[in-house]
């Protein structure tokens, strides 16, 4: 670029042997472009090259004021050196740097990136150089040690090697004492060089070597690891290693984390719809806290990280699952702890009594008598006309809903989640259950999906608050919001 042939204390930078033929442009192209900015760019321009790239295979850039987010709890951790072991460009690391005292030094002697991909590591270094270099006039080279060309899933340790095994060393990894880290979010085949080999997953198996091999780190990732069942081992390895553990959980909908759409995806779906995951884990003593699976518009997005720690609660992680509860929902999560489940009431075989479930939730879970025309909905059955009807008006109150948003929020709704849901103690209600047999058949709603109309029931909002006063009335005030698509608007009204 311009920078390097204009700017006298750059050109230095264009004898280094990668730029040497090089053509230098008349006008500087990414003068006024943030960090993030240039990481699209390059995503679009590799992905425009190589549709088979690994930015098209799971590799987000992470936004600017996501970086800046994560970077500003840097701060947290003591003294060392921190790796960004899937740099690309450095968008993280940039930030991770700004966010530093002084910058210039912790370039020089407390950052190493690695990447399988030289060229990025190449733009990397030169754009942190520009960006930070102020007293040492030879930074570009200085630094030349810091950016290592390695792939860190070449080493694992699955922690269960045999007499005659041999590691595939973990000390390969370049000398570190802290993560910060976006990897790549990419379903593989199971790797049994890992512990977490059941999950399937690039992300799962680089957060078990950052964790098998740094002091702390701080991550983003899809946030299905707080709930799903393959990650049970994941789950496992951060609890007996983190005491001192925050994380913040998003949704996709209405607004999502990386904003941009997928340059290269194979899908119709060109949206970025991702439900993310920014985990911070520090050694030594500390609260475990978690936020709810926060949903924000596009114009709180400022507001959403200056507010995001205002989300998070300190209940109880357990390898089954690590449940999205947000503050103001902490002592409802608590209260329902002691509870028994909907499994206890329902039956393992078919019987008369039956309710259908559309198991595609976005902001209402409805449980119906009469099946919907719909590609995909569980059906739950009970041994008697009351259970089912108990299961009628909790699945149609907001306790359901609620409680997918805590045990799982991902794209489906599982029979386990449903299963597990609470059941607080109330009556039945023959009036409640006559208006909800009406609104099935008054209140149909339609989804296209892959060119078919999904059918569906939403039940009015007033239906659901009164069957909440019913089936739990201590309660009932504070689920209003829970179907609302913004947690930050309904947490400001309840103030």
């Amino acid at each position: 670029g311009n920078s390097l042939g204009t700017l006298p204390e750059f050109s230095y930078i264009l004898e280094y042997k990668e730029f040497k033929n090089r053509k230098v442009l008349p006008s500087d192209l990414i003068n006024e472009l943030s960090i993030g900015e240039i990481g699209v760019l390059y995503e679009y321009s590799v992905t425009h090259g190589s549709a088979e790239s690994r930015k098209s295979n799971g590799q987000f850039f992470t936004p600017d004021d996501v970086a800046a987010f994560m970077a500003s709890y840097s701060r947290k951790f003591g003294d060392g050196v921190w790796l960004d072991p899937c740099s690309g460009i450095g968008n993280l690391s940039w930030h991770l740097v700004a966010a530093q005292p002084d910058p210039e030094s912790f370039l020089l002697n407390k950052l190493v990136l690695s990447d399988k991909d030289q060229l990025a590591l190449l733009i990397a270094r030169t754009l942190l150089t520009i960006s930070f270099q102020k007293k040492n006039k030879n930074l570009f080279f200085d630094i030349s040690e810091n950016f290592k060309q390695f792939d860190f899933l070449s080493v694992a340790d699955s922690g269960d090697l045999g007499l005659f095994d041999v590691s595939e060393g973990l000390d390969r990894i370049p000398k570190h004492d802290f993560v910060i880290v976006n990897p790549p979010y990419l379903a593989t085949q199971a790797d049994s060089r890992f512990e977490c080999a059941k999950a399937g997953d690039l992300f799962a198996y680089f957060l078990e070597n950052i964790i098998k091999s740094s002091r702390g780190f701080i991550s983003i990732t899809p946030q299905s690891f707080t709930n799903a069942k393959k990650f049970t081992s994941l789950r496992k390895l951060i609890l007996n290693n983190f005491k001192n553990l925050t994380i913040f959980c998003f949704d996709n909908v209405p607004a999502n984390i990386f904003k941009g759409i997928k340059f290269g995806s194979k899908n119709s779906n060109q949206a970025n719809s991702i439900r993310t995951s920014i985990m911070i884990a520090i050694e030594g003593p500390g609260k475990r806290k978690i936020t709810s699976l926060i949903r924000w518009k596009s114009n709180e997005r400022e507001l959403l990280f200056r507010k995001a720690t205002q989300h998070l609660s300190e209940v109880k992680l357990t390898e089954e699952f690590f449940p999205k509860v947000g503050k103001d929902y902490e002592e409802l999560f608590d209260f329902s702890s002691s509870l028994n489940r909907l499994g206890s009431i329902s039956s393992t075989k078919k019987t008369r009594y039956a309710l259908y479930i559309p198991s595609a939730p976005r902001y209402f879970i409805p449980a119906l008598k009469k099946s919907v025309k719909r590609a995909s909905q569980k059906t739950i059955y009970f041994d008697s006309a009351s259970d089912r009807d108990r299961a009628y008006m909790l699945i149609n109150s907001s306790m359901m809903y609620w409680w997918w948003r805590v045990r799982d929020g991902g794209m489906t709704l599982s029979l386990e989640t449903i299963l597990s849901c609470p059941i607080p103690n109330f009556k039945l209600n023959a009036e409640l259950i006559k208006r909800l047999e009406a609104s099935e058949s008054k209140n149909k709603v339609y989804k296209q999906n892959a060119g078919e109309a999904q059918e569906n029931v939403k039940h009015p909002k007033t239906l659901i608050n009164s069957l909440n006063k019913v089936v739990i009335p201590q309660f009932a005030s504070l689920l209003v919001d829970i179907h609302d698509n913004s947690d930050l608007t309904s947490k400001m009204k309840r103030k």
